[in-house]
């Protein structure tokens, strides 16, 4: 299945299918062999026209050659995202070239319209939809043709417009256009990582054009490194990005409009932030106790910032509801502390990316967390992994960029903590007995706080206890054991003001090298959480661990 979908606002014309930077053609006239390829775009053509009220029109078409049952599976089903309050979706052809020429159409009486999963589990987003089209007839050897006209008929900022877009790198492309089309008298900011555009003008219209074309699958170089990059959230920046956003300032006034009257205090807002706060005996006791009532109580709904638009639902209905996005829960957690006595900001951040400073645009964003400040000093809060402690960020969080929305306040492009506000730490124990057959039984207990932590909670949360044991027999073998466990028993997991601790015992046969009395001590791998700066990948090693760490074995070994 491939998912052709935009993100729902002018900040994209990506669709699944992304677009692909040029590369030469090879030096002899011999004709590519790409049999061994899942697909290949044979064409692909994007054209946005944006006009001077900030609505689009996305014209997306391409001819894809399907080599392989891979690549059935791949664009067996389209699926378009879309929100029905705000754009609109019509394709104009799904069709299927054979061999011998025969043509076969999706007929558009096939294609279903109907609810985002998202929206059936949480109505508050009810305006997302989907439209599924199940590809009639394909196989390989086919060429598949598809077109469709995605609309943007309700700005989402009225007079603004923004996009970015990547080109394809994972497939094959032959041919590649990209068009983009802005009123003449608009000042834009862009940046192309690419070729620069071809400029034109057009009547009343400025014309920026892209070709390419890729000959060569790129292969990940670094895959170790790559994947560290989006543990890190510093992924590679979209080749094309293009804002008539003229500064952070227009951002930053933009986003205040909207959220500003949601954080309201209400009765109900003020009367739950006195109760939460009555026990407290200080300002970091109510701020704590606030934090854990909104991450713990408010179920976070997976949107990222932008889908189901910009502006939060207020915080007397999130209150209601009991869940809500990222910006649901920055509201309601906002409203709670301003009752309080405290001045809270939301804070725009990429989860994926670091901020380019250069083209301001709301889509560099798809994530908003809380700034508090308290005293001379800010602290940053993230109320989404719902079992992070007090202060924790993910890691694709730390040391990024994130647009303070302060009041009364320029722009701020503020830089996020370094490092997490405690000590991380792993405490493995194991207690056990070696019997003379070669069989270890043991009592294993760990102590965790920082990442694995907020993993192993989330993980733990959404399961029964009876479900527990499957669990962590699976973290045990992730961690290099083999044997079976049981008896698994975790402290309070809504008790995050605590490291997590975690109690199990633990049975293996033949423990070790039995037959060669080679016995090693039952410790996990560890692996620093940075690592040095001259080394790719994590550095798996035995013993030692991230900030802090505690390591016991104790084995009794059988007489003789």
């Amino acid at each position: 299945m491939i998912s052709l979908r935009r993100l729902l606002s002018p900040l994209s014309v990506l669709v699944s299918i992304h677009i692909v930077l040029a590369q030469t053609a090879p030096a002899n006239n011999a004709k590519p062999d790409y049999s061994q390829e899942a697909l290949v775009y044979l064409q692909h053509s994007t054209k946005v026209s944006f006009d001077s009220t900030g609505a689009s029109k996305h014209e997306i078409s391409a001819q894809v050659k399907v080599y392989s049952e891979a690549g059935v599976q791949q664009l067996g089903v389209l699926r378009f995202t879309y929100e029905s309050a705000v754009a609109s979706i019509q394709i104009q052809y799904v069709r299927v070239r054979k061999a011998d020429g025969k043509v076969i159409d999706t007929a558009a009486e096939s294609i279903q319209d109907m609810p985002s999963d998202i929206t059936r589990e949480a109505p508050f987003y009810s305006d997302i939809r989907e439209k599924h089209v199940a590809v009639k007839g394909l196989s390989p050897g086919d060429l598949l043709e598809y077109s469709y006209t995605d609309n943007l008929e309700k700005p989402l900022v009225p007079g603004q417009f923004w996009l970015e877009y990547s080109f394809i790198r994972s497939n094959i492309a032959l041919q590649e256009d990209l068009e983009i089309h802005v009123p003449r008298d608009r000042a834009v900011k862009y940046k192309s990582l690419v070729a620069p555009p071809v400029i034109t003008e057009e009547g009343n219209t400025r014309v920026f054009r892209w070709t390419a074309a890729n000959t060569k699958v790129e292969s990940n170089v670094h895959p170790k490194k790559t994947a560290l990059e989006q543990i890190q959230g510093r992924n590679r920046q979209p080749d094309i990005r293009l804002s008539s956003f003229q500064s952070w300032d227009e951002v930053d006034r933009w986003y205040d409009s909207l959220q500003r009257d949601r954080i309201a205090v209400t009765p109900e807002i003020a009367a739950k932030a006195a109760a939460l706060t009555k026990d407290a005996g200080d300002d970091d006791a109510k701020l704590r106790a606030v934090y854990n009532y909104v991450s713990l109580q408010f179920r976070y709904i997976g949107i990222a910032f932008g889908m189901g638009r910009y502006q939060p639902h207020s915080a007397a209905e999130i209150l209601t509801n009991q869940y809500g996005d990222c910006k649901d829960k920055h509201t309601l957690l906002a409203a709670l502390l301003t009752a309080a006595g405290f001045r809270v900001h939301p804070a725009l951040i990429s989860t994926s990316r670091e901020v380019d400073p250069d083209v301001p645009t709301p889509s560099q964003f798809n994530h908003v967390i809380s700034v508090v400040e308290t005293g001379n000093n800010l602290t940053w809060l993230d109320t989404t992994t719902e079992v992070g402690p007090f202060g924790y960020l993910i890691p694709q969080l730390l040391n990024k960029h994130a647009l303070v929305i302060a009041e009364n306040k320029p722009a701020q492009l503020l830089t996020t903590p370094a490092q997490l506000p405690f000590k991380s730490i792993l405490q493995f124990k194991c207690d056990g007995k070696l019997r003379t057959d070669g069989t270890l039984e043991a009592k294993i207990e760990r102590t965790d706080r920082g990442d694995s932590e907020v993993i192993l909670r989330a993980a733990l949360r959404q399961l029964s206890p009876a479900q527990w044991k499957d669990l962590i027999q699976r973290v045990f073998y992730a961690s290099g054991f083999g044997g079976e466990v049981n008896n698994v028993v975790a402290s309070s997991l809504d008790n995050i003001d605590e490291p997590l601790h975690i109690s199990y015992s633990y049975t293996r046969k033949q423990y070790g090298d039995w037959d060669n009395r080679r016995i090693g001590a039952p410790l996990p791998i560890l692996m620093y959480s940075k690592p040095p700066d001259d080394k790719p990948e994590p550095v798996p090693f035995w013993l030692g661990g991230p900030a802090e760490a505690s390591l016991e074995a104790r084995v009794q070994l059988p007489e003789g």
